[in-house]
């Protein structure tokens, strides 16, 4: 009991040096080292009382771990066992994560227009249920919320990345969704501090990661400059399968047009036929 009590606060003690450096603005790359223990210079540093900085800082980072208690939450640092394997392969994989909820490994990246059409948002929903895979999303209003609310229709787990710090929903309408994912099972991570309110680059950013950690993008419907078209272009880079609806017409389908040009594999309008396709390709890999 002794030992399991000293390396709790052992890691207590790593996780607030760790957001410290982050709240001093150390560089991704460093951090990342820092869970790695290759960065002893730096663990001294930010562990030593003599800068004002510094120990403001450590302050911050304390009351930022207690604030992700109270939310439920906690650090995932790329050195743990539950970080997810698929963003081990980005470039610039997040020194940590804020997760609320379990983790689920790999699924299925499900994206889209936050101005669907309505029947585009229910085959979303209706092929989320079906695809028998956990759904990864972004709790955007739209298609995203429609994947989520097709794994939980589904009973199955489904995580969103989101653009904001835990302890801050966006939208603020989703509030209800992001409790229920967390408490059927799911998960809700970002990269982003406790409590840091969205930015526009904050959103592209977390789009890697819902690439990354995918088996497969599947895009519902956007429009030619919609946020999901970053998703895809990340999946490409990653060499992750991509598949879009095969639908016509109009702004909302024009990013599904780009993404075929791009080598998406196209889907069938119909949820059956669209999964035979889905999980013919996924088995050839």
């Amino acid at each position: 009991m002794r030992e399991t009590s000293l390396r709790a606060t052992a890691a207590a003690g790593a996780d607030v040096v760790l957001l410290a450096a982050a709240y001093l603005h150390v560089p991704s790359r460093r951090l990342r080292a820092l869970v790695r223990g290759q960065e002893r210079d730096l663990a001294e540093w930010v562990a030593q009382d003599s800068a004002r900085k510094v120990a403001h800082a450590r302050h911050e980072a304390k009351a930022a771990l207690q604030r992700l208690h109270k939310f439920g939450a906690r650090l995932v640092t790329i050195a743990s066992p539950e970080y997810p394997a698929g963003l081990h392969e980005l470039d610039d994989p997040p020194p940590f994560l804020c997760v609320r909820g379990v983790l689920p490994q790999g699924g299925l990246g499900i994206v889209g227009s936050r101005t669907p059409p309505e029947d585009a948002a229910s085959f979303a929903r209706e092929f989320a249920a079906a695809c028998k895979m956990p759904v990864v999303s972004g709790l955007a209003v739209g298609v995203d919320a429609a994947a989520h609310h097709g794994a939980l229709d589904a009973g199955a787990p489904t995580l969103a990345y989101v653009g904001t710090g835990i302890g801050v929903t966006y939208p603020a309408e989703h509030r209800a969704l992001e409790e229920e994912i967390v408490r059927r099972g799911g998960a809700v991570a970002g990269e982003r501090l406790p409590e840091e309110p969205v930015t526009k680059w904050a959103l592209v950013h977390r789009d890697r990661l819902q690439a990354a950690h995918a088996e497969a993008i599947v895009l519902i419907a956007s429009e030619i400059d919609g946020g999901a078209m970053q998703t895809l272009r990340f999946a490409q880079k990653l060499g992750r399968p991509r598949f879009t609806l095969d639908a016509q017409g109009g702004s909302h389908y024009a990013g599904n047009a780009q993404a075929r040009a791009d080598g998406a594999i196209p889907l069938p309008f119909d949820v059956e036929a669209a999964l035979k396709v889905l999980r013919a390709n996924l088995r050839s890999r």
